[in-house]
């Protein structure tokens, strides 16, 4: 097919031609790294959904700065705790898996810990898909 007449039919050079192959297979390998981080995210993200946060409401626990108190309220992951007449609201996983908080139950404590241990996972692997989706919006831009 010939070139219509006004127009110039430019040949790559060796030189483009090689930064497009490079450009080709980092997309390539960031696709990849983005695909086994979707893979990761979801299995976290399953384990997670298999846990609950315990109804505390009525239990007495030890805080390591306010001493021993009473959960008087409990929405979700936040406890209303009563201290000798001062509440104070503390919030689940964190508050027991940053050893702040005492449970008379170490069962529910370990549960805790681990819900704490998947949502800080979730919360890095979220991170790095961010930054490969960043990272490959400005390849594409290129």
């Amino acid at each position: 097919m010939a070139a219509k007449e006004g127009t110039e039919v430019k040949k790559k050079t060796s030189s483009q031609r090689q930064k497009e192959e490079e450009k080709r297979e980092k997309n390539e390998k960031l696709n990849a790294q983005k695909a086994s981080l979707g893979s990761r995210l979801a299995a976290v993200e399953a384990l997670r959904s298999g846990y609950t946060f315990p109804d505390l409401q009525g239990a007495v626990v030890e805080h390591t700065q306010y001493g021993t108190g009473n959960v008087v309220d409990q929405n979700e992951s936040v406890l209303t705790i009563d201290y000798s007449g001062v509440e104070k609201k503390q919030k689940l996983p964190f508050v027991v898996a940053g050893g702040f908080l005492s449970l008379n139950d170490p069962e529910t404590e370990a549960k805790l810990v681990q819900m704490d241990d998947l949502d800080k996972q979730k919360s890095a692997l979220e991170k790095e898909m961010h930054y490969i989706e960043s990272l490959l919006n400005d390849l594409n831009k290129i």
